[in-house]
């Protein structure tokens, strides 16, 4: 009788990886120059109070976990800001529940996990994104261990060609962001993400509609929010951008306005995308049974992982609702994590992925990752798929 591989977890470790990029200044994010009006006018003004803060570099939190036979498998916790937070978590609090586990056992340790800190409020935050990196982790070994991609070990694939769209449309002004567009036409892309939010109501609008004209009858334009808008601007914003021809509005409102978000739903025949903020199937469940969103968009790094992700894709699919990868800031880890769920899920639609270069991204693999003619392949390999080169890992690890 063949023996079966060694599947207790000997070690889990947690790396913060750095660097150089100005992702707030590359994406796109701030309103072009020549957008700004000549006189300003009180109630357009938006302000930052429900803006993120970004950092001044690319970061994030990587987890290494070493079987007993010397198998590794990695995952990644969404650590924007704060990296050395979730390494915290991942090493102070969930490795002592972790090693000498079985690491099939996948299901059980993401409910230990969670259960050790759910009575104290941590249901979201630093604690999900650890959780996530340690749960993507164990996914990535257990294919190594069984030689599957993890699409396979998931019951999938309906695909492993999944469409993407550009996020973030690059360039100070309108000229520069109309070459940014045609680029990302000339590569294949039909879909490409806009930010507005960050400037006054006219320089958004005008933007979005220069975007629009520029592209019209080639590619679909989504916009981002990031949560700015109050209830008096969010519908007023969300019906011009609906007449221009915008697909979705994402994240209009800050996620604690449920109601808000159930009443603009209502009103508008254009998507409302959100869900980033959200870190489990309780949540995802709250706002869909509301028809407070029409897409959901799970940070796979971010909500728990591939194993909460799959079940979140279920309870959207029970309220026949789509999902969308949420991508935006992270590893190569993140986009092989969300694309392989990706590619075990009937409802999803569209993968998110930075229009912009990416130093902690795939230049960090043996073979490259990102979309082709606007198409992400899945990787094929055990696990994830993916490999680092260790020497240039090893220069952004902290």
């Amino acid at each position: 009788m063949a023996s079966s591989p060694t599947t207790r977890i000997a070690a889990v470790e947690a790396f913060v990886i750095v660097g150089d990029k100005d992702y707030v200044g590359g994406a796109g994010l701030r309103p072009p120059a020549d957008t700004v009006p000549t006189h300003r006018r009180a109630l357009a003004a938006v302000g930052d109070r429900h803006i993120c803060v970004y950092p001044p570099q690319a970061q994030s939190c990587v987890v290494k976990i070493t079987a007993e036979d010397g198998t590794v498998g990695w995952g990644e916790g969404h650590a924007p800001l704060g990296p050395r937070a979730t390494a915290a978590v991942v090493q102070d609090v969930l490795a002592p529940l972790l090693v000498g586990e079985d690491a099939l056992a996948i299901e059980m340790l993401w409910e230990r996990m969670y259960g050790s800190m759910r009575l104290r409020g941590h249901v979201a935050g630093y604690q999900l994104e650890a959780i996530a990196g340690v749960d993507i982790a164990l996914w990535d070994l257990a294919g190594k261990l069984v030689g599957l991609p993890v699409y396979r070990l998931l019951g999938g694939p309906f695909t492993t060609a999944l469409p993407a769209y550009a996020s973030g449309v690059p360039g100070k002004t309108i000229e520069e962001r109309a070459a940014s567009a045609e680029r990302f036409i000339s590569a294949g892309y039909t879909t490409m993400k806009a930010s507005i939010g960050r400037g006054a109501i006219d320089e958004d609008l005008a933007a979005v509609e220069a975007l629009i004209e520029t592209v019209h009858g080639r590619a679909d334009v989504l916009v981002d929010a990031h949560g700015a808008y109050a209830s008096h601007s969010a519908l007023a914003v969300g019906r011009e951008v609906q007449r221009m021809g915008v697909r979705w509005l994402e994240d209009p409102l800050p996620p604690e306005d449920v109601e808000g978000y159930v009443a603009l739903s209502a009103a508008l025949e254009m998507s409302v995308a959100a869900g980033e903020t959200e870190c489990t199937r309780w949540q995802f469940a709250e706002r869909l049974s509301r028809k407070a969103v029409d897409v959901i968009l799970p940070d796979i790094c971010r909500a728990g992982g591939i194993t909460e992700g799959r079940k979140i894709a279920t309870v959207a699919d029970v309220h026949n609702v789509r999902w969308a990868a949420h991508v935006s800031m992270g590893t190569s880890l993140h986009v092989a994590a969300a694309a392989h769920l990706a590619a075990a899920s009937a409802n999803f639609l569209i993968f998110e992925f930075s229009s912009t270069p990416n130093p902690i991204g795939d230049v960090l693999l043996t073979r490259p990752l990102q979309p082709e003619g606007g198409i992400l392949r899945v990787p094929d390999g055990p696990g994830l798929g993916i490999e680092f080169d260790e020497a240039k890992l090893l220069e952004h690890l902290v």
